[in-house]
């Protein structure tokens, strides 16, 4: 009997050990404000890449909202939590709070004050803001809750046939002089892990992300496989098996590829 118990015991823990992983692998991602009200300007005094320094420390995938995103995050912001620290300081202390949001600005938990009695700014505000960090009780129960919310809202949604209109996105700017052939090749072969799903409208269609976000609408033209894209100054062409979206932005010619399912 001890063998098979020993067997048996020997699964169980593989078998916990795996779920462990595959709950770990999946991406939590932090987006932190770069620039901070009460500092008023990009990272000043690093108090915001310090943030991010700590949120990455206790396992998130952080990034500052200036910064590139990843392609899941660049098409849906609201898979991340967002951060943002605000300032109670007197003449005496340093004195910083850290507010976790969902993409809408919702506040979903407040931290504790942290303060530093530091003369010098960056240290006073790294003190400020690790001692305020340090008050947060259950972060990943806080970002569990935040996410299964979000899963939850996004089902209901799915179901009544709804979507929301996703995070305006940040494009790749392409100058006009640039040999576009090169650039797109490369966006082709980055846009493999995103999809975007065509539902009919009464004008066109509306581009819809993996998320069942709105993306792009678009609207039909007396052409087969030609599109005014709504709000974007640019139409979308099919050439041979690709998608490709060319529009202005000011003086600047963008040309990009899509990935789309109809």
């Amino acid at each position: 009997m001890k063998p098979i118990y020993f067997i048996l015991i020997s699964i169980l823990l593989s078998s916990s050990s795996f779920g462990q992983k595959s709950i770990s692998s999946k991406k939590q991602y932090v987006i932190v404000k770069s620039t901070f009200d009460f500092l008023k300007q990009v990272d000043r005094y690093k108090a915001n890449s310090f943030t991010k320094f700590l949120f990455a420390k206790a396992g998130y995938d952080v990034y500052l909202d200036n910064e590139e995103f990843p392609e899941e995050l660049y098409y849906n912001k609201c898979s991340a939590m967002h951060v943002d620290v605000k300032d109670k300081s007197n003449l005496f202390y340093t004195r910083n709070y850290i507010e976790l949001l969902d993409c809408n600005g919702k506040l979903l938990y407040t931290s504790k004050l942290g303060k530093s009695k530091y003369k010098d700014y960056e240290k006073a505000y790294r003190e400020s803001i690790r001692n305020a960090f340090s008050t947060i009780e259950n972060l990943n129960l806080i970002y569990s809750s935040f996410s299964s919310k979000k899963t939850e809202k996004l089902k209901t949604e799915q179901q009544n046939g709804q979507f929301k209109e996703a995070p305006k996105v940040k494009d790749t700017e392409i100058p006009s002089s640039t040999d576009t052939t090169e650039v797109m090749a490369k966006e082709k072969n980055t846009s493999n892990t995103f999809l975007l799903s065509a539902t009919k409208s009464e004008t066109g269609y509306y581009l819809l992300n993996s998320n069942n976000e709105l993306v792009f609408d678009l609207l039909s033209t007396s052409t087969k496989d030609v599109f005014i894209v709504k709000n974007k100054n640019g139409v979308l062409t099919k050439k041979g098996n690709q998608w490709i979206f060319e529009y202005y932005e000011g003086k600047l010619f963008i040309k990009k590829v899509l990935q789309i399912k109809f």
